[in-house]
């Protein structure tokens, strides 16, 4: 009884509120930003087919791999360290740091556009075989680096003075972006234009990215100055998890892409990339406000057991309430969104998404606990954990592929799901102490209760009775979610009065 009513306190307190109102700002822009960029493969489909979507993805992953592998992950790694200051310091201090980040940034971007320009011929030809694609052509592309690399220094200055209702505007200039940009290249050059595409949209994005910080920060940076970079070595030690997360998270999508690639090619290709970029863009609207706000609380309050147990519980309690409707409806209508998104030629890879998706479900529960070894300082562990769940991502996934194809994919990217829970709830709770509270247990198990009878419906009936027994179990699942939030703290009201972020 004394743990429910410090939960009920806890929730009544606002912070319900508060978790509702960063993923209203945050994965609203993200949501927008979904929407367009699903515009933009729908037209990309009807031009190019799915041999474009999947040259789009394959193309895509590669760049980010090399990004990833060169940037040090700035746009978080330096984030803790920005942040802290940005509270605890003058201004004097936070401008040192800004212009610590943009020299990393700049620095790491020029490295990284180097290292494209002698690798990426041989990268491109571990999976096209010698191809067209496989052409110094791609060494075009090596200034996306430089681009993207300043972008996330950017992103870091914007995430480390709490400025996240620019980093929200900046989340849908990159949208429409890539939408104006991209379209005149794919009608006229066809799969001949991807390339120049990838390389004009990333410049506006950094012009983007420098709009909102220049305006805080004049843009200075001394790439080559060692006063500097050795502050940023310090401030880097904060990120190694996430840097090293990121480039195995990188690495480890791109060979899942190279793979089905060489086993079944482009067109097997673009079916896939087609349900992965469904799939990966769900998390990333609603997970968007945990990166940017939950992370540096968690960070600042890790010492505090009951505070920290709370806080990870909120965050739990909340994010299964609000996805868990809205990962099932989506899975519902797959079958009609995949030819509204893209064309009639992508339904074979409904099947594989839907199973894909149904991992999301224990990724709800996994990613607030995954956070706990990096704000306690655990490096080490926090590597070890994800470093489990990639390397069975990729081996079941490839696995599944060869066996049986693209459902075998998804099935093996769901289980993945399910290991990555079971190893983060582990670590959680015997290091840490982490226990889930009564509120986030009974929600889980009535959340997974629904999500089983809708996996029945989906993979078990067809035709007017797919549609018929599923429809009513998703209504189900938002009665549920609504009545809980309503319930909790008043939310909606808070809302109202506080939508504008403390600046």
């Amino acid at each position: 009884m004394d743990r429910d009513k410090e939960v009920k306190d806890n929730k009544a307190s606002g912070e319900y509120g508060r978790v509702v109102k960063f993923l209203a700002l945050l994965g609203g822009a993200q949501g927008f930003s979904l929407l367009i960029n699903l515009l933009r493969n729908k037209v990309a489909s009807k031009l190019m087919g799915t041999v474009g979507i999947g040259l789009i993805g394959l193309y895509n992953r590669t760049v980010q791999m090399f990004c990833d592998c060169t940037n040090l992950s700035l746009s978080y790694s330096a984030v803790r360290k920005l942040s802290d200051v940005y509270e605890n310091s003058n201004a004097e201090e936070v401008a040192h740091y800004v212009k610590v980040t943009r020299s990393i940034a700049l620095l790491t971007g020029i490295a990284g556009m180097l290292l494209f320009m002698i690798f990426s011929p041989l990268v491109m030809e571990f999976f096209a075989d010698g191809g067209d694609y496989s052409s110094w052509y791609f060494v075009l592309l090596s200034p996306v680096i430089l681009f993207m690399a300043v972008s996330g220094g950017e992103v870091a200055v914007m995430r480390g003075v709490r400025r996240l209702n620019s980093l929200a505007v900046y989340t849908l200039w990159n949208s429409l972006a890539a939408l104006i940009v991209a379209l005149p290249f794919y009608f006229f050059m066809g799969v001949d234009g991807i390339l120049p595409s990838m390389l004009f949209v990333a410049f506006l994005q950094m012009l983007g990215a420098l709009f909102h910080t220049t305006r805080l920060y004049s843009y200075k940076a001394a790439p080559f100055s060692m006063r500097l970079l050795r502050d940023g070595v310090e401030m880097l030690k904060l990120g190694a998890g996430y840097i090293y997360t990121t480039i195995l998270v990188s690495f480890s999508i791109w060979l899942i892409y190279s793979r089905i690639y060489a086993l079944g090619g482009e067109s097997e290709l673009g079916l896939f990339s087609a349900g992965y970029l469904l799939m990966s863009m769900l998390p990333s609207v609603l997970f968007a406000a945990l990166d940017s706000e939950y992370y540096p609380r968690l960070a600042g309050s890790f010492g505090n057991k009951k505070v920290r147990n709370a806080m990870v519980n909120e965050q739990v309690e909340v994010h299964l309430l609000v996805q868990t409707p809205v990962i099932l409806a989506v899975i519902v209508v797959l079958p009609l969104l995949f030819p509204l998104l893209y064309s009639g030629k992508f339904i074979p890879a409904v099947e594989m998404t839907q199973l894909a998706m149904f991992g999301l479900l224990f990724h709800i529960l996994t990613y607030p606990i995954s956070f706990m070894p990096l704000s306690k300082g655990d490096i080490i562990v926090f590597m070890s954990q994800e470093t489990v769940y990639n390397v069975l991502n990729v081996v079941l996934a490839v696995t599944g592929y060869r066996y049986w194809g693209l459902e075998g994919v998804g099935a093996g990217l769901m289980f993945a799901r399910l290991m990555d829970f079971v190893v983060a709830f582990s670590i959680s709770y015997f290091r840490y102490g982490f226990r889930l509270s009564l509120c986030s247990l009974r929600y889980a198990f009535v959340n997974m209760l629904i999500a089983l009878t809708v996996f029945i419906a989906v993979f078990c009936l067809d035709g007017v009775m797919y549609w018929v027994c599923s429809l009513p179990i998703v209504a189900v699942s938002v009665a549920f979610s609504l009545y809980y939030l309503v319930r909790h703290g008043d939310i909606f009201n808070k809302l109202l009065k506080r939508m504008k972020l403390k600046r």
